[in-house]
């Protein structure tokens, strides 16, 4: 018969497990993937919630209410065995709630200029519900996940909407970029991606960059094409620009009729040159004229004995 203890972790085992939506078993069972760690964490205080919601004014919705008095955040890791040495790989972090904390929002426009200047819309198949908020709409914004310091995870209420926050990721370059609608909603992308590196900017105009794309082939191929499925789709609806292939850069759309249009002015307003006359040879009657213009193989032959 299994000791208390023994069954105390059992019991949170499974917890964790359906937490996560079995994912750590799911990992447990990948090729290469090794040292899947959940860190244990004590359920929050129901009272320290309440205080919380007092404190910066706004209302915490019921799933993420639910979430912290299940666990009071999550830290999931695990690592793969690569040329023979074990290296971190994957992470998923929800912030505990003490430290689910207000961040400064910075006034910065499109170029990351400091001033209080709306930044541009993503262009979403939701417009209303995606359309990236100006620094000016958002009342407040608190940091659910740092990712490892290349953007931050955020809980964001605009103004006149502090029992519907949505999920946001604020780039390095101080960008938003729409991710949920909701926090479990989140929760779940953050599990069908695997926590792996830089996930977050395959819902960005940016993109993930070559080597997030070597791991994601690796650990979660479908998700990718997913993925580039739907970025395609977002940047094939935008006026601004267009992606190559790989999706990696951007180019300005090139307006062909007004290039063609443009050359013809300039080549309009050019004298016209006149042809030089062709020099022949003297050639009897009845042999034909030739053109005075090298051929090919004259030109090859030229260049070889050269």
């Amino acid at each position: 018969m299994a000791s208390l203890p023994d069954e105390k972790a059992a019991r949170t085992r499974e917890l964790y497990d359906r937490i996560s939506l079995g994912i750590v078993r799911s990992l447990e069972k990948r090729t290469g993937v090794t040292d899947v760690k959940l860190l244990d964490r004590k359920p929050a205080d129901p009272a320290r919630i309440l205080e919380w919601e007092q404190e910066h004014q706004c209302t915490l919705p019921d799933d993420i209410k639910n979430f912290y008095i299940t666990t009071d955040g999550l830290l999931l890791c695990w690592s793969v065995k690569f040329n023979g040495s074990v290296t971190p790989l994957g992470r998923m972090e929800v912030n505990p709630l003490a430290n689910l904390k207000r961040i400064t929002i910075p006034q910065c426009n499109k170029h990351g200029a400091t001033q209080s200047v709306s930044v541009e819309d993503t262009g979403s198949d939701d417009e209303e519900s995606r359309a990236r908020p100006s620094f000016a709409q958002i009342e407040k914004a608190f940091e659910i996940d740092a990712c490892c310091s290349h953007g931050k995870v955020c809980l964001v209420y605009e103004v006149e909407e502090t029992s519907d926050p949505k999920i946001w990721f604020l780039d390095r370059a101080v960008r938003w970029h729409f991710l949920a609608s909701s926090f479990m909603e989140y929760f779940r992308l953050m599990v069908m991606h695997l926590g792996l590196p830089q996930w977050q900017y395959a819902f960005t105009d940016i993109g993930l960059s070559p080597m997030s794309k070597q791991w994601f082939n690796l650990y979660a191929p479908v998700r990718l094409a997913i993925d580039d499925e739907q970025l395609s789709r977002h940047l094939s609806d935008t006026d601004a620009d267009i992606v190559v292939a790989d999706k990696n850069y951007a180019i300005g759309k090139l307006d062909i009729d007004r290039l063609f249009k443009l050359t013809n002015d300039k080549n309009r307003d050019k004298p016209a040159k006149k042809k030089p006359q062709p020099v022949s040879s003297p050639q009897t009657s009845n042999q034909k004229l030739t053109s005075t213009r090298p051929s090919l193989a004259h030109l090859a032959s030229k260049r070889h004995t050269r």
